[in-house]
Parts: C-alpha cells; sequence; structure tokens
C-alpha cells in the first residue's frame, strides 16, 4: 500500500517580502484607479450639472421672454379689438346717421312738391319689411300741415288687423312691439316725424292691414283714421 507523502514548499524572507510588496502595490494602485476614476466622474458630473443649470437659467429665460411677448401681444390684440369695435360703432352711428338725413332731405323735398297734402295731420311712405328672425321691421311717417307751422304734440295710435283663429281682431302695437312703452305714442314734430320699430307677430295670425289713428292732445276726436293694406315691401 502506497504511503502519501507530503510536498513542503519553502519561501525565503525575501520572497515574501516581494509577495507582500506586490499586493501592496496592487492594492495602491486599486485606491489610485478608484480615486482617479471618481475624480473623473464627479468632474463630468458636476460639469453636465452646471450645463442643465445653465440650460434651465436659458430655457427659464426664454419662456419669460415669451410670456411678455405674450401678454404684449394679447393686449395689443385687445387694444386692436377694441378700437376696431370703436370704429365699427362709430361707422356704424354715421351711417345711421347719414340715412336718416337722407330720408329728412327726402322728405322735405316732397313736401316742397307736394301741393295736395291735406291740411291737418296725415301719414305717409309706410313700409313693411320681413327680417331673418321672422319679425317685421316697420316705418312710417306722421306729418302735419297748419297754418301755422310750429312743433306740437302728436298722440299716435297703430293698430294690426287680421284674422286669428278664423277670427276678425284688431291687435295693438303695443301688444307686438316690445319697445312700446306707452300708448298712445307721443309725438312731437313741426313737419314730419319718421317712427319705426319691429313686430311679432302671434301664431295663427293672418294680417290685412294696418290701421293707424292721430290726434292733437286737445282734441277727443281723431284728425287721422286710415287703414293701410298689409304689403311686405320687396
Amino acid at each position: 500500500m502506497l504511503k502519501a507523502k507530503s510536498t513542503v514548499v519553502s519561501y525565503t524572507i525575501r520572497q515574501v517580502y516581494l509577495a507582500v510588496a506586490a499586493c501592496c502595490g496592487l492594492l495602491l494602485s486599486a485606491l489610485f484607479l478608484g480615486k482617479l476614476w471618481g475624480a473623473q466622474t464627479f468632474t463630468q458630473e458636476m460639469s453636465d450639472k452646471h450645463r442643465l443649470e445653465l440650460l434651465v437659467e436659458e430655457l427659464s429665460a426664454t419662456v419669460t421672454d415669451q410670456r411678455e411677448e405674450l401678454s404684449r401681444i394679447r393686449l395689443s390684440s385687445r387694444v386692436d379689438v377694441a378700437a376696431l369695435e370703436n370704429s365699427r360703432q362709430e361707422m356704424i352711428l354715421l351711417q345711421r346717421s347719414i340715412y336718416k338725413r337722407d330720408e329728412e332731405l327726402k322728405l322735405y323735398r316732397e313736401l316742397l312738391r307736394d301741393k295736395d297734402q291735406p291740411d291737418g295731420l296725415s301719414v305717409a311712405d309706410l313700409r313693411l319689411n320681413v327680417l331673418d328672425d321672422g319679425r317685421i321691421d316697420y316705418r312710417w311717417v306722421a306729418r302735419q300741415k297748419t297754418a301755422k307751422m310750429k312743433t306740437l304734440q302728436v298722440l299716435g295710435e297703430l293698430y294690426l288687423v287680421g284674422i286669428k283663429d278664423g277670427e276678425p281682431v284688431e291687435i295693438s302695437f303695443q301688444d307686438l312691439d316690445s319697445e312700446i312703452a306707452e300708448f298712445p305714442l307721443r309725438l312731437e314734430f313741426k313737419y314730419f316725424s319718421i317712427n319705426r320699430g319691429l313686430l311679432r307677430l302671434p301664431e295663427n295670425f293672418e294680417p290685412q292691414q294696418v290701421r293707424i289713428i292721430l290726434r292733437y292732445p286737445w282734441r277727443e276726436n281723431a284728425q287721422f283714421d286710415k287703414r293701410f293694406d298689409w304689403k311686405i315691401d320687396g
């Protein structure tokens, strides 16, 4: 039977020192490399952080500038819109004024040419137009001719005559025009008065005539009472 023999390796003191020195060298190298890598990594991270901080500041400044620019644009837009709306309203008022003056000029010319205008009160130029929403835009002119032409007060009553649910009816304009707060109407004029309004017809109603009554407040009887056929212009 074979016997196991142990192997004995002999190390000299010099070899032991060399081994220890090598281990220490490796350890120091590892520590140095780790420190160097850590320093480089830290430097890189700090550099990246600094760049990010600069980018954030730049973006923040850009956003602030853009917000200020947007505020200026909005303010300018509101100012422009307001100025445009004011101009539009002024143009509308001017157009209405011009239209009114044209109407008055036309009526004055008609008065000069009309030798057949009856004395006292009369009505001329009744116009009816249908709007897109179904309401009726009406316009009529009250006139007067007296020996001494002066501004006088006149009471006016308007009625819509027609058939409702198969029955003849006469409806006051006050019941059809929401803008009429007082009835009879109180007019005050010297030569003529141009009057306008909007009517909303009741359901199941067929208009046939417009009745207009005019009188002076100090007289009980009407000086003018006439029916005009319901005729839509255009």
